[in-house]
């Protein structure tokens, strides 16, 4: 062929594709700005889809190299809302869309089975409902369909196993029909995704699953399956993934487990499974998740554990696990999220869990431990939920411990743990939660808790703290619980806990605490549930506290004394008030205060009271009056005694006895003239 010739071939070539060009992009404008009008973008990324720019240049928009036609729309999480355009059926080209991760709802519209180019379908995680239309007779070219989480509705849809060219498949989190899984799921021999999670499926998983070899991911989790855990799962060599979680699967794990050597991430937990953990679990190298809580295993767990490198999450909470836990869990790898609680382990507690300073939850409660906590912990600054609680711990609680700047929640709860909370708890400021309920704490409450802006619960009862309530706890405007029942806490509950104007329930029971109660506590007007009950309290009763409206309340055994106003007394009761000084109750009928109460009525004793008053004063007068008595007698005696002598003196100097029988006869017994104020003798 003459060089002329091609080159003349070559013109029409190029004429034919920018005629085209020039056909196809008005259309492919005119639909995507189509599009466009059928969605709303709060963020403006569709700000450049307009007349005067080539479809090309449109933002999520590829197209053709040669051709210039549309080839792809990828619109992932770009805040869009509304509806799907039937317009995107005019991209005949269109190979790839993507509107994942929006707000978009409506239906899928049937004419984008006109794309018979598309290759990936990604419409997850919107608000799309109905039900779905059989995408099977023309999409033959599909290779990545994901529709889940929507609210889709209706019958499964079956016809996906048409869609042998897939490779991936999500139909999870939706609101088809209860039904089973179909048996021709199995004919997807390329799929390397298959998530059905959520999506009320029942029955057991088919057989034909197993023999797909190219599986990485299985999630059946969150639906009704049934049955025995597969032992033929072990035939799916490539799996990493294995998501069964929250079904009704029953049986032991196999040994056959131990086949699947590139699993990454297993999760059976919250079924009914059972039996001993197999020992060749240890074998999967390369376990980053290991998830088996809320069944019913048993039995120790294999010491191999210990060795895995990836290890991130491990939990097995809610079974029935006993034995020494796996001395080096954690040392050597990544450990982010431990969960053993609810288990039965006993002996020391592991030493390594944060051996790599990255773990941030540590839940060991309700288990069998025992000694002292280990004091490696220290220094793992990262954890944000510590919590050990319901165990038989002893000693004192790692200085270090105290001091956690990530930290949400620190339970140490039903414990025998001994020594104190250190200043350093001031450290802990994201501090949610505060649990050191039941055990033998002593010292004093460090006034650094007042520095806990973001606590909400606080509960150190039942141990032996001591010294007075700080009144830094009333910097912490975010608690709601405050319970400090059965310590030795002395002195008067501090006027600054009125400031905590979101407490709902306080509880100082059970301790020494004495003087007045604040008035400033009547200012916490959420306040529910109030017990001062068990001290040594004196004083009335706020009327601002009576005004609050309390579901519970108990103030018994105190020195309290006053008023006290009917409808308090309705709502607390009469024992809440027992074994108290001198309280009473304002009321104006006899006859209801008898029916509803023992204290007596505010009036009464008033009226006891000015009758005890005035025989008080009465006494005081008539003993006055006696002592006053008294002394007369006691001076008129003095007097007559030197009257007396005075007389017996002068008859002597003067030698004349002749009338000594007139001195000792010349005075008669004195007569008291009540008038008088001193009596006088009266000489005859």
């Amino acid at each position: 062929m003459s060089t002329s010739h091609l080159q003349i071939c070559f013109w029409c070539f190029l004429l034919f594709v920018n005629v085209g060009i020039s056909t196809s992009l008005p259309l492919e404008r005119d639909a995507l700005l189509d599009v466009k009008s059928h969605l709303e973008d709060p963020q403006n990324y569709l700000i450049n889809w307009d007349q005067s720019h080539s479809p090309c240049e449109f933002y999520g928009v590829t197209c053709d190299k040669i051709s210039g036609e549309v080839t792809g729309v990828s619109l992932s999480n770009v805040s869009l809302s509304g509806t799907i355009s039937a317009s995107f059926s005019v991209l005949s080209q269109l190979r790839t869309l993507d509107l994942s991760a929006n707000s978009i709802s409506g239906i899928i519209p049937g004419a984008l089975t006109n794309c018979t180019n598309l290759q990936v379908l990604n419409l997850s995680m919107n608000s799309l409902a109905g039900q779905l239309p059989d995408l099977s007779s023309l999409l033959l070219k599909l290779q990545v369909l994901d529709l889940s989480t929507n609210s889709f509705s209706g019958p499964f849809p079956v016809w996906v196993s048409k869609l042998s060219g897939l490779t991936e498949l999500g139909l999870g989190e939706n609101n088809f029909d209860e039904g089973d899984v179909p048996e021709s799921i199995g004919l997807l021999k390329n799929l390397t995704w298959l998530f059905l999670g959520q999506c009320n499926l029942r029955g057991e998983i088919p057989a034909s699953v197993f023999d797909l070899d190219s599986l990485g991911t299985l999630d059946f989790s969150r639906n009704q399956m049934t049955g025995v855990f597969p032992k033929a799962i072990s035939n799916l060599r490539n799996l990493w993934k294995i998501e069964l979680y929250q079904n009704n699967l029953s049986g032991e794990i196999p040994p056959e487990i131990a086949q699947l050597t590139l699993l990454s991430e297993f999760d059976v937990s919250q079924n009914k499974l059972s039996g001993v953990l197999p020992r060749e679990i240890v074998r999967l190298k390369k376990l980053k998740v290991f998830h088996i809580y809320m069944n019913n295993f048993h039995g120790e767990l294999p010491e191999g554990l210990g060795d895995l490198q990836f290890l991130e999450s491990f939990s097995t909470y809610a079974n029935q696990f006993s034995g020494k836990f796996p001395a080096n869990l954690g040392r050597f790898s990544p450990l982010n999220a431990i969960d053993i609680s609810e288990n039965f382990f006993s002996g020391e507690f592991p030493k390594f869990l944060c051996q790599n300073k990255k773990l941030q939850f540590l839940l060991a409660l309700t288990n069998n431990f025992s000694g002292e906590f280990p004091s490696s912990y220290s220094s793992c600054k990262t954890l944000e939920r510590f919590r050990v609680s319901q165990n038989q711990f002893s000693g004192s609680i790692p200085n270090g411990m105290w001091r956690l700047p990530n930290a949400v929640i620190i339970d140490v709860a039903d414990n025998g743990f001994v020594g104190g909370i250190s200043s350093d708890i001031g450290i802990s400021a994201t501090l949610n939660q505060l649990l050191v309920q039941n055990n033998n704490f002593s010292s004093k409450l460090p006034m650094e808790l007042g520095n806990l802006s973001q606590l909400q619960k606080l509960d150190a009862s039942n141990n032996r703290f001591s010294g007075q309530i700080p009144a830094e706890i009333g910097n912490l405007k975010q608690l709601s619980y405050l319970n400090l029942e059965h310590n030795t806490l002395e002195e008067s509950i501090p006027a600054e806990l009125g400031l905590c104007n979101s407490l709902i329930d306080l509880n100082l029971a059970e301790n020494s605490l004495s003087g007045k109660i604040a008035d400033t506590l009547g200012s916490l007007l959420v306040l529910n549930s109030l017990n001062l009950s068990h001290n040594m309290i004196s004083g009335e009763i706020p009327e601002g506290l009576q005004s609050l409206k309390l579901s519970y309340v108990d103030f018994s055994h105190n020195n309290l004394s006053g008023p006290i106003s009917p409808q308090f007394l309705m709502v607390a009761g009469d024992d809440a008030f027992s074994e108290n000084s001198d309280l009473c109750v304002n009321d104006t009928s006899e006859g209801w205060r008898q029916s509803v109460t023992s204290l007596p009525s505010c009036q009464w004793t008033d009226n006891h009271h000015n009758f005890s008053r005035r025989r008080l004063f009465a006494v005081l007068i008539m003993v006055s009056s006696l002592v006053v008595l008294l002394s007369s007698l006691a001076c008129l005696r003095y007097e007559n005694n030197r009257l007396e002598v005075f007389n017996r003196k002068r008859d002597t100097e003067s030698g004349d006895d002749s009338d000594s029988k007139w001195v000792v006869e010349s005075f008669h017994p004195p007569e008291v003239i009540p008038s008088a104020a001193l009596p006088v003798p009266r000489v005859t």
